[in-house]
C-alpha cells in the first residue's frame, strides 16, 4: 500500500512588480534576487512541509501579472485551494487592482478561499501607501486573512506561507 502525500494548488495573484516570484523563490529557496526577472505566464515552485503530523505539498503557481496574460490566467486558476492575493504596501493601486484578479479567480473557482497578503514592509513610508485599516476593510470584503511580509527580508513570509499550509491541511 502507498502513500500519497496531499498537494495542494496555491496561485499567487497580483499586479506586476508587487513581489509574487521573490515570495515564492524567499519561501522555496529561502533567497532573495534583488534583479528578479518578470514572470512571462506562470512559474512553478513546490514545497513538502509538515502540517501537525501531515506531510502535505503545496504546489504554488506564480501568474504574471503584466496586462497581457489577462487572457490566459482565469484557466490557471482552476484548481486552486487558496488564492494569495499579494499588494505592494507603498502602492496603493495594486491593492485595488486585487478586486479583478480576485473577482477572476473566483469566477474560475467559486468559494476559493483569499489571503490578503501586503509585500515590501522593509519600503514602506509612514502614513503613505496602504494603511492597516486600508487593508483590514478590503479583507473584510473577501474574508481573508491579512499579512504583512517582506520577501526581501523574509519577515512573515515563512510564517503566511505556513498559516497557508495548516488552512489547507485543515480545509481538505
Amino acid at each position: 500500500m502507498s502513500y500519497r502525500m496531499p498537494v495542494f494548488k496555491t496561485v499567487l495573484l497580483g499586479e506586476g512588480g508587487v513581489g509574487k516570484t521573490s515570495l515564492a523563490v524567499r519561501y522555496t529557496e529561502d533567497r532573495f534576487d534583488q534583479k528578479m526577472k518578470m514572470t512571462i505566464g506562470v512559474n512553478f515552485a513546490t514545497k513538502k512541509v509538515r502540517v501537525r503530523g501531515t506531510d502535505i505539498t503545496l504546489l504554488i503557481w506564480d501568474l504574471g501579472g503584466q496586462p497581457r496574460f489577462q487572457e490566459v490566467i482565469s484557466d490557471y486558476f482552476i484548481g486552486s485551494k487558496l488564492g494569495i492575493a499579494v499588494y505592494d504596501v507603498s502602492r496603493i493601486f495594486t491593492l485595488h487592482k486585487l478586486r479583478d484578479w480576485i473577482s477572476r479567480l473566483q469566477n474560475a473557482v467559486p468559494g476559493c478561499s483569499i489571503f490578503l497578503v501586503g509585500n515590501k514592509i522593509d519600503e514602506r513610508i509612514e502614513g503613505m501607501g496602504v494603511s492597516q485599516e486600508d487593508a483590514e476593510e478590503f479583507a473584510a470584503e473577501y474574508k481573508a486573512r491579512i499579512f504583512e511580509v517582506s520577501a526581501k527580508t523574509s519577515e512573515g513570509v515563512f510564517e503566511m506561507f505556513d498559516a497557508a499550509g495548516a488552512y489547507l491541511a485543515e480545509k481538505f
